[in-house]
């Protein structure tokens, strides 16, 4: 039997659909000014884009670009606009660019720049060389979530944030949460080219996945259904039956996906674009039973008629283990 989880959450008010803030584009990889008319770069023959890197760290840090040595170029292609650094509300273009990991040495550190092949866009990717408390523990959850060494996961960013309720800003199908600033961090996590975040509080107390993967819900039919289930690709998932308790808390379970579950998923995800399914009875029959998915796969496949039975009925069966 599954080993489950009860969380109770207590009801505050309930969670609206966020209203998107207005979130900056590709704009924030930084184009940068590499005119230094009183200071001299530390190496003679430098590209645009290695002359990009070095200006834009020598202006986070505060050092001369004297003071900062190139340690290595590597020409890669970054997976969106981002040049594969995301933060909180920066959108991000879905198209390929092509540019360079370039690392640095300043104060006896190293620290990595991603730039486009012009230079002309440069992002400083956090300095997370020395992982915190924080990260260290996402990354063993991941870990275990997903059957890898941790050695296998690396961090991608960690960001200091206020989230703005107590299920740290991650939105789930009729759980509500207290409306109150919590302080903490969302980390980025990767591993083999796929990218996990987590969103934390500062005390390491709640640690929320927040990069969605399915949503499945089942409602009416004779039997008075009413359930809610949520997947995260990181392996999380929740079940809830959408009915508060009369003392005015909401039951949720939450688990893991079993092995057999989690690759069968990883397969489709791997495999397939998003998707909106609804296998609702025909409007106007009796005891009409609504049952509709989304699915946020990373693939360039589209789900064939047989996929989609297929992956409504993995949902249907992983909820009700969640339940045994």
């Amino acid at each position: 039997m599954r080993k489950r989880i009860t969380i109770f959450v207590l009801i505050i008010s309930m969670l609206a659909a966020c209203a998107p803030q207005a979130a900056p584009t590709d704009e924030s990889v930084l184009p940068t000014d590499t005119s230094y008319p009183n200071d001299s770069y530390p190496n003679e023959g430098l590209t645009p884009a290695q002359k990009s890197a070095i200006t834009a760290l020598s202006q986070v840090l505060n050092l001369p670009l004297g003071e900062i040595v190139l340690i290595s170029t590597e020409a890669v292609e970054w997976p969106d606009g981002c040049l594969g650094v995301h933060r909180i509300d920066v959108m991000c273009t879905q198209a390929i660019v092509p540019g360079y990991k370039i690392v640095l040495e300043a104060n006896g550190r190293t620290y990595e720049v991603h730039t486009n092949e012009a230079g002309s866009s440069v992002v400083v990717v956090p300095d997370v060389a020395n992982v915190g408390p924080l990260e260290q523990m996402v990354i063993k959850q991941l870990a275990m979530n997903l059957g890898l060494r941790e050695d296998e996961i690396s961090v991608v960013s960690s960001s200091d944030v206020e989230f703005s309720d107590a299920c740290l800003d991650v939105a789930m199908q009729d759980v509500l949460c207290a409306q109150v600033v919590t302080p903490g961090k969302i980390i980025v996590l990767e591993s083999e080219g796929v990218q996990y975040t987590y969103h934390v509080s500062a005390d390491g107390s709640l640690v929320q996945p927040a990069t969605l993967a399915l949503t499945w819900s089942r409602e009416g039919g004779i039997a008075g259904f009413c359930d809610r289930l949520t997947v995260f690709l990181s392996g999380e998932i929740y079940g809830n039956k959408c009915k508060a308790e009369p003392n005015g808390t909401m039951d949720t379970f939450a688990s893991l996906l079993s092995e057999e579950e989690r690759q069968q998923f990883d397969a489709w995800v791997k495999e397939f674009g998003s998707a909106t399914l609804d296998a609702s009875d025909p409007r106007g029959v009796s005891d009409r039973m609504e049952v509709k998915l989304e699915f946020h796969g990373l693939g360039q496949n589209s789900l064939t008629k047989s996929n989609e039975q297929a992956l409504i009925l993995w949902a249907q069966n992983v909820f009700q283990n969640l339940y045994q």
